[in-house]
């Protein structure tokens, strides 16, 4: 039976995707790159991470530094995004219970705690900040070992394609949610546990899985 849950942040509890596109293209400005437009970016959601890369350009070596800027730039909004509608309710339903609620996400832990405290979420036991785009199973397994629980007591709730393949690497469970960043073709491509479409199918999904 699942006793943890694991949160990703961006897409799947709060909607930051706007945000991010207009940090991106700031610093686009800033560095020379080709700001993306509307049709591109929907175009770019269709590939995985890795893919979108390389169609911007940006070598490997630069992400630590951008993605470092990216999130200090992030700071200015994180006290104004709001939750994702029905995530409050689902936190709430989750803790009603006894589930464990946790936060694994590429987002800086300073942006998470600034989110949460503006929308008065007190409900996350461990929030751990994932170093690097493609490091979160990582960061995943180092929490089930610090919670001492088996694997297969855990769940992880994110929006992207890089969510399903860090689970699969760890050997844990994924529902993968349908209003976050990455679309549903790309998501049925990486082959998830379950796909929602409403934070309210989650607390069912969790309680029948043995």
């Amino acid at each position: 039976m699942i006793s943890q849950v694991i949160f990703d942040l961006d897409g799947t509890l709060i909607n930051s995707l706007d945000i991010f596109i207009k940090v991106g293209n700031k610093m686009a400005e800033r560095y020379g790159y080709q700001p993306l437009s509307e049709e591109s970016i929907k175009e770019l959601l269709k590939l995985p991470m890795k893919k979108r890369l390389e169609v911007l350009k940006i070598p490997k070596f630069k992400l630590p530094k951008l993605g470092l800027e990216a999130l200090s730039m992030f700071n200015d909004y994180a006290a104004h995004v709001e939750p994702i509608k029905g995530i409050k309710e689902l936190l709430e339903q989750l803790c009603d219970k006894g589930y464990k609620l946790n936060i694994v996400s590429s987002n800086s832990l300073d942006n998470i705690n600034v989110f949460l405290e503006a929308n008065q979420i007190k409900v996350f036991e461990n929030i751990q900040s994932s170093r690097g785009l493609f490091d979160k199973h990582v960061t995943i397994n180092r929490l089930i070992k610090k919670l001492g629980v088996k694997k297969d007591e855990v769940i992880y709730i994110g929006d992207e394609y890089r969510d399903i393949e860090a689970c699969k690497k760890i050997g844990i469970k994924i529902i993968s949610v349908l209003w976050g960043f990455d679309p549903k073709e790309l998501l049925e491509k990486a082959e998830p546990d379950f796909i929602v479409s409403e934070p309210n199918e989650i607390t069912q999904i969790i309680m029948n899985i043995k």
